[in-house]
């Protein structure tokens, strides 16, 4: 009976392992979907102290982030995840403005739904004729996870938030690591 109690502790134990209220995951990089809604001229610094507005690519896969439930906005069923456009909502729903990836880019001409390429000229600009791209999580199982669309820069959304990653040090050369030899460190 004692390892079955040593595993009920462990377990509890290991339900608090992040230490800070509104946060799941175990170690996963924190993301949210800022509370305000800004024009694209704002959205570059709408984010938390230790958060920066995130590009497309770094949302990719939200099952290898943690929704930071305390900053971030959510709906009547997120639960502990982001929420999605699986409802209506008031606008603009929990959709937000989100990087590209791409240079500075204003003008979509077609307007095309999923497109990303517009970023309010890197997020400067809040006229209506410039554009920026919006991104949210899908309502369907099976479909893409993501979609987004171009709007108007001085339209107002959301905002896409990821936590700083703080880069672990250089190691010098030689150096080894985890405990293993890198191959040619005096292998004869």
């Amino acid at each position: 009976m004692t390892g079955g109690w040593l595993f009920l502790v462990l377990a509890v134990g290991g339900c608090s392992l992040t230490g800070v209220h509104g946060i799941s995951g175990n170690g996963a990089r924190r993301f949210y979907l800022t509370k305000p809604v800004v024009p694209g001229n704002q959205a570059a610094g709408a984010c938390a102290s230790g958060f920066h507005m995130g590009s497309r690519f770094e949302l990719t896969d939200p099952s290898l982030l943690a929704y930071d439930t305390a900053l971030g906005l959510t709906t009547d069923d997120s639960g502990a995840g982001p929420p999605s456009a699986a409802a209506v909502y008031d606008p603009p729903g929990p959709s937000g403005w989100v990087r590209t990836g791409g240079g500075s880019q204003y003008s979509d001409p077609a307007g095309a739904p999923g497109s990303a390429f517009t970023n309010c000229s890197a997020w400067s600009a809040a006229s209506h004729e410039a554009f920026g791209t919006v991104a949210f999580l899908t309502d369907r199982f099976g479909a893409p996870l993501w979609d987004g669309r171009s709007h108007h820069c001085d339209e107002t959304f959301h905002v896409w938030c990821v936590e700083n990653r703080v880069s672990p040090p250089e190691s010098e050369p030689g150096e080894r690591r985890h405990g293993r030899r890198r191959r040619g460190d005096g292998d004869e």
